[in-house]
């Protein structure tokens, strides 16, 4: 596990919303309590396909990035990400995102050096360089960043056969990326991970990425690209609350919802839907958060 705090960046940070002060009463909180204002945020989390345009079939990053600024939320989790990558044009895909959006990014990869040849897994501390991975974007700041490699995977080749439609054997390595939010003065750990596209794999890589993402027991938001039904997901982890949700995968024609949020402790969930549909092959899920 690696953890490390981010200095505060030099981008404009704006606000969430806040509820109109001497509200107490309209929301019910008792009279000693006024000052617990409800903080309010949008997240998104979506797959980018390292940029891939699913109606060209090639790297568009400005489409891209115009489709992640149209979701219109404070807080992007994203997986599928890709860094230094020669086949989506050397950029840093979080970095972009971020960029576009005066907002501030965590990036973790998952592996370092190319997932369509040849890769190692991170050992320790990111030496930087081409990677690919997940990340976290937001509005809000981000104070400190935590990564948990999951089991599963390690240094690998892909076979020359493989395709998005029979990827064989899973040896990719796969890791949690939590970032510890500052929503206002509350604290928020938003965890995002990618898992295995083998159930029994990514049911052991979803145990370790919820036990990441508790952190020290405050509002928590556990969301990805979780590749997996949702009753076993729900099944596995009794502790946190499903958002639910709707299918997100393929986007042209949904079958099945791979993409999925819990939240536990002091975070209530408002809403919840998927799209507009973005770059990717996979649909946005979108939701509601409350700090209470």
């Amino acid at each position: 596990m690696v953890r490390r705090t981010v200095p505060p960046a030099l981008s404009r940070q704006p606000k969430g919303q806040r509820e109109p002060p001497g509200d107490c009463e309209a929301r019910r909180k008792p009279p000693g309590d006024c000052g617990a204002v409800t903080r309010r945020l949008r997240l998104a989390s979506t797959n980018l396909l390292h940029g891939i345009d699913v109606r060209s079939g090639t790297v568009d990053l400005p489409a891209m990035l115009a489709a992640l600024a149209a979701l219109d939320v404070d807080v992007l989790a994203l997986q599928g990400v890709d860094r230094g990558q020669l086949r989506s044009g050397g950029t840093d895909q979080a970095a972009a995102a971020a960029a576009a959006l005066g907002w501030q990014a965590a990036f973790a990869p998952a592996l370092l050096g190319s997932p369509d040849t040849r890769w190692t897994a991170v050992r320790g501390h990111d030496p930087g360089g081409p990677a690919y991975g997940v990340a976290v974007v937001s509005r809000h700041p981000i104070v400190a960043t935590t990564v948990r490699r999951l089991p599963g995977g390690g240094d690998g080749t892909r076979a020359s056969a493989a395709s998005p439609q029979r990827p064989g054997w899973d040896f990719e390595p796969r890791v949690a990326l939590s970032a510890d939010l500052d929503v206002d003065g509350r604290p928020l750990r938003v965890t995002t991970t990618h898992l295995s596209y083998l159930p029994w794999r990514g049911l052991a890589q979803l145990r370790v990425a919820a036990r990441a993402a508790r952190g020290t027991g405050g509002p928590a938001v556990l969301v990805g690209d979780l590749n997996l039904p949702v009753w076993p997901v729900r099944a596995l982890l009794p502790g946190w609350r499903h958002a639910g949700g709707a299918k997100t995968y393929p986007a042209w024609d949904p079958r099945m919802q791979v993409d999925q949020l819990l939240v536990r402790g002091p975070l209530t969930v408002d809403d919840v839907g998927v799209g507009p549909p973005t770059t990717s092959d996979h649909l946005p899920l979108r939701v509601g958060l409350s700090l209470d």
